[in-house]
């Protein structure tokens, strides 16, 4: 099946990055938001994403504006899915409101379509239960920024066909991306799995008063975490030999934090509003612009730093390019 025509649902913090992607690769996309205010913003945020992109030399100005004039705003989701071959659906993290938009999806798409996710937690079953046809709808979770972060995990459901899977792997190798297979449908997929196992540790470690937020920030990024862009946690594990990772487990893995709830420091600062960038505090002080800066600066470093992994063959240039 031809994958032509694409509809984003949700314009927000994901959606437009994601519009962003496929119009890069030269297809026609319908961008919906029931917000006129979120919808609003989406082409100002996908021209800033574009002019980033310019800057360090990944896109020219032509494909720039012409990806620019390949995402069509559309207030309503029916008009948008009608004509859709492929539906990535992005909208809030609430399982109701993702049940809604399904089935108002399915109600509109041609049979032909197929509906994806990119929820960033839920199983397929616990959507799909929404489709009167669960057969065409699969998960594909983008990582943010989704312009740039190279990686897609695709997971089918339980009654997911193949077919639909091989094509959504296609496609997205098609767009760009690197497709990562999930084979069981499974609460956070891989990815949100590893990371909050290693969030929960260094949340563990500075409700212990082991270390600083900053020093595990700084330990995580300019330790393992510089590693792993080139050499993954298993690869490592051969490198280093299996023994040692026996050995230093065997000793280690005691001591590290069980919880199967949030820690009491997260749920201590939640309930004082210390919500993050969002409300001004979290672990950090948050003043005006800082946020800002910090994803401008965050989003240039990971264009460059794709910019060498391709250049030194951890990453195939995408099609075209």
């Amino acid at each position: 099946m031809k994958t032509n025509r694409i509809a984003v649902i949700g314009a927000g913090t994901m959606g437009h990055g994601i519009a962003q992607v496929f119009a890069l690769a030269g297809l026609p996309v319908a961008l919906s938001d029931s917000d006129e205010h979120v919808l609003g913003k989406a082409r100002p945020r996908i021209q800033a994403n574009l002019a980033t992109c310019l800057e360090h030399g990944l896109v020219d100005k032509n494909r720039a504006a012409a990806a620019l004039a390949r995402i069509t705003p559309v207030p309503d989701l029916g008009s948008a899915a009608s004509g859709a071959d492929f539906i990535v659906e992005a909208v809030v993290e609430n399982l109701e409101i993702k049940h809604k938009v399904l089935g108002q999806l399915e109600a509109h798409c041609p049979a032909h379509a197929i509906i994806t996710s990119t929820t960033s937690s839920y199983c397929v079953r616990d959507l799909a239960s929404a489709l009167g046809h669960p057969e065409r709808f699969l998960v594909t979770h983008f990582w943010n920024p989704p312009y740039i972060i190279p990686v897609v995990e695709v997971m089918p459901g339980d009654h997911t066909s193949a077919q639909v899977t091989g094509t959504t792997i296609a496609f997205l190798k098609a767009a760009g991306k690197h497709p990562a297979l999930v084979k069981r449908d499974v609460p956070g997929f891989v990815g949100n799995r590893l990371q909050h196992a290693l969030r929960r540790e260094a949340i563990s470690i500075v409700a212990q008063g082991i270390a600083s937020p900053e020093d595990v920030d700084l330990i995580a990024r300019l330790s393992f975490g510089l590693r792993l862009p080139v050499v993954g946690p298993l690869e490592t594990v051969d490198l280093g030999g299996l023994d040692l990772t026996k050995a230093i487990q065997a000793y280690l893995l005691p001591e590290l934090d069980r919880s199967t709830e949030p820690l009491q420091l997260v749920q201590d600062k939640v309930e004082r509003g210390e919500l993050g960038a969002k409300a001004g505090k979290g672990f950090y002080d948050w003043p005006p612009g800082r946020a800002a800066a910090v994803i401008r600066q965050r989003d240039e470093a990971l264009l460059e730093m794709v910019k060498m992994l391709r250049a030194h063959g951890f990453l195939r240039p995408p099609p075209d390019q």
